[in-house]
């Protein structure tokens, strides 16, 4: 019996009910294929050897797989996939495996900053809400070579346009069971699971996964939710675009979203969360990302939500500071708390609570931090403090 379990072959439809999809709850949409709606435009006309052409003699970065044909992270976890450049007049053959046996891949490549060249060609579905895009990318993969189980946190429009591509695809509820990688590291989105030759003993929890599989061929469009994991394989050269826009953040409430939230860099820089979701719905501001922490402790995510009161208080200090040119960049936080209460800016009392907080969201890990009442009570005291901003 294969582990984990395939479940079936995803829907494919004709077309999606939304035009552009601004609404799509994790827990409750699922991966479709959409066949037979031609929306790509001249897209659809991007061939390895036109790719080439249009690039010319200008260099680009290619990741280069393992003997196997996958695109691996380093074992520690810590580093990225191997690129080295390549001349986009060399790409066609390069891919096509007429000068090498190497496995390639033309991986995540932002078409508007890196292939300004293309752009003039570029169409975008109608499924995709133009103003929430946060990225437009050009793939390219070798025959026979595959990625690592992942997922990505926004939602996902994938275009095939040459060659076929398999999806893998795990729910989002089955987190706990993917083995995901550490927590602040570049593959902390990645599972530790060989998915090809599974090691059970090492991850027993792998053999309760479920699966459901697409194969996307040229023209599909395959719609693929936020937070649903993939492992995507290639038995062909394959050419893809995708498009990437942020999810409404109310629509994520998922565990592998709720990990997130204890990045350094959601702390360091809340504004991060600004870039990755659609807040609009939970207010402005401040009031947004307190109201998030909210929708944490509902879903009994405390150390999530003590997490987000620490990122509140940190950016609304260092906003505070910038307004008022305490030099936020080069000072230490206590410095620029202390700067905002010389100044009249904080109270004595938004200075208290202000610790009171980063040392409740410093303590706090996955499935770990002060009772839920604390802090409950420290978000509503957020709420009604100086501490925050529009």
């Amino acid at each position: 019996m294969e582990l984990p379990r395939r479940l079936g072959s995803v829907e494919v439809v004709p077309e999606l009910p939304e035009r552009p999809v601004t609404r799509a709850p994790v827990k409750d949409t699922v991966p479709v294929i959409i066949r037979g709606e031609n929306v790509v435009g001249k897209v659809a006309g991007w061939t390895p050897e036109h790719i080439s052409e249009r690039i010319g003699e200008r260099e680009v970065p290619i990741s280069v797989a393992d003997a196997d044909g996958a695109f691996r992270y380093n074992p520690d976890m810590a580093g990225g996939l191997h690129f080295e450049p390549m001349q986009g007049a060399k790409l066609a053959a390069e891919f096509r495996g007429t000068t090498t046996e190497r496995k390639l891949c033309m991986q995540q490549m932002p078409i508007e900053s890196r292939l300004p060249e293309l752009l003039p060609e570029l169409t975008v579905p109608p499924y995709v809400p133009a103003d929430k895009i946060n990225d437009i990318n050009l793939w390219m993969a070798s025959a026979d070579s595959r990625t690592p189980l992942h997922y990505d946190d926004m939602h996902n429009i994938f275009v095939q346009i040459e060659g076929r591509k398999r999806f893998r695809l795990f729910n989002p509820a089955q987190f706990d069971l993917l083995y995901p990688g550490p927590l602040n590291t570049r593959s902390q989105h990645l599972s530790q699971v060989e998915l090809n030759a599974p090691d059970l003993d090492r991850f027993p929890k792998l053999a309760r996964a479920e699966y459901w599989e697409a194969v996307v061929e040229p023209g599909d469009m395959l719609f693929m939710p936020a937070f649903w994991w993939h492992q995507v394989s290639a038995p062909d050269l394959a050419v893809s675009v995708n498009y990437w826009w942020r999810a409404d953040v109310r629509d994520c409430l998922t565990p592998a979203f709720f990990r997130q939230l204890h990045m350094n860099s959601v702390v360091e820089n809340v504004h991060n969360l600004f870039r990755g979701y659609d807040l609009d719905g939970l207010g402005e501001g401040s009031a947004a990302v307190l109201a998030l922490a909210g929708l944490a402790l509902q879903h009994g995510q405390d150390s999530a939500a003590a997490r987000l009161c620490g990122a509140t208080i940190v950016g609304a200090a260092r906003d505070a500071g910038r307004r008022c040119g305490l030099g936020v960049e080069e000072a230490g936080l206590d410095e620029v708390v202390d700067g905002l209460v010389d100044r009249q800016v904080w109270s004595a009392a938004d200075q208290a609570l202000a610790r009171r907080g980063l040392g409740v969201s410093a303590a706090a890990r996955p499935g770990r931090s002060a009772p839920p009442e604390t802090i409950r009570e420290l978000v509503r005291e957020l709420a009604h403090s100086g501490i925050g901003w529009r």
